[in-house]
């Protein structure tokens, strides 16, 4: 089990790591009902992400993906590590967008229907926000790590439960932070939320390039070894 998590470690800072979903639960911090705001939202992404973990785990016991090794694995680090340096070579070398007059038109449009959330509207950006992101190659690349390891069908499953739980720090941390921080904690957070906002292209392509160079290298030694 140890050796699977250490060969995670890639997978679970990425997952826990992801400036869109940390700037959707500091928008939503701020609005209303901003315990049931996050609670939903991050609900709704910990369920998509455990039923594919789910699926992964019964087509892989099914196929029996653990004759793949670590050749299996290593192929999936490398395309995406790959992937993420293409794309953030191209959004690194995007021209910046004009600084805009207001901080409300600093944010995207999913983060403004934040700012005044339904319950309905929530879940709907949530699951868009779930697949449409850097964060589902991540996931895949760990899942393959998990059902091509050869450990017992319990350790797997304690695997996937791991990528899981870390696909959702993103919501947990900011919100225990806003609970115990008080008033002038919160404007700190909030502060931070525009900032974020403010550099969210410039952000998002070093997170990618940086991944994106972890996970080739990985790739390459799985394949290489």
């Amino acid at each position: 089990m140890g050796d699977m998590l250490v060969a995670l470690v890639p997978e679970i800072v990425g997952l826990a790591v992801t400036p869109a979903a940390i700037i959707a639960c500091l928008l939503l911090l701020g609005s209303v009902q901003p315990y049931r705001n996050v609670a939903v939202f991050g609900g709704t992404v910990l369920v998509v992400y455990a039923v594919l973990g789910v699926v992964a785990l019964v087509v892989g016991s099914a196929a029996g993906a653990r004759t793949a090794g670590p050749a299996g694995a290593g192929w999936v680090s490398l395309v995406v590590g790959v992937l993420f340096l293409a794309v953030g070579i191209v959004a690194a070398a995007r021209r910046p967008a004009p600084e805009p007059a207001g901080r409300g038109e600093a944010m995207p449009a999913w983060a403004r229907k934040l700012s005044v959330p339904t319950v309905p509207a929530l879940m709907g950006i949530a699951v868009v926000l779930a697949v449409v992101n850097p964060n589902v190659a991540i996931l895949l690349s760990g899942l393959t790590t998990v059902v091509t390891s050869d450990v017992p069908l319990g350790t797997r499953e304690l695997g996937v439960l791991v990528l899981v739980v870390a696909s959702v720090l993103d919501y947990v941390v900011p919100t225990v932070l806003f609970a115990v921080a008080g008033v002038p904690g919160r404007r700190q957070l909030r502060e931070l939320r525009f900032w974020l906002i403010r550099r969210d292209r410039v952000i998002g392509a070093g997170v990618l390039l940086v991944f994106g160079v972890i996970f080739t290298v990985r790739g390459l030694s799985r394949l290489l070894a």
